[in-house]
């Protein structure tokens, strides 16, 4: 039973997702660098992955430099996740 508890939560990590895993996917999926900034810069026409103290935030800065999609997420994990998939949907329509 303690092998099968390992083993889940082995595998529960490696479904878990940090700033660095997500940059490399982003990178191998073609997702132009100038459509997002993670903690980075703050530019119009982007989707910004920030961590502010202790929370991350996820939204979409239109040309307008309108924040849009404004969403906060207690943990990294999450927040890449949601990043990620926000940039998936956007590559479809590419």
């Amino acid at each position: 039973m303690a092998e099968a508890a390992r083993i889940i939560k082995v595998n529960g990590a490696e479904n878990m997702m940090n700033v660095r895993a997500l940059k490399k996917k982003l990178k191998e999926q073609g997702v132009p660098e100038s459509w997002y900034s993670i903690n980075g810069r703050m530019e119009p026409d982007c989707y910004i992955l920030n961590q502010k103290e202790v929370h991350w935030e996820v939204f979409y800065l239109d040309a307008d430099n309108k924040v849009n999609g404004y969403k906060t997420f207690d943990n990294e994990n999450d927040a890449c996740k949601y990043f990620e998939h926000k940039l998936e949907k956007e590559m479809e329509r590419y």
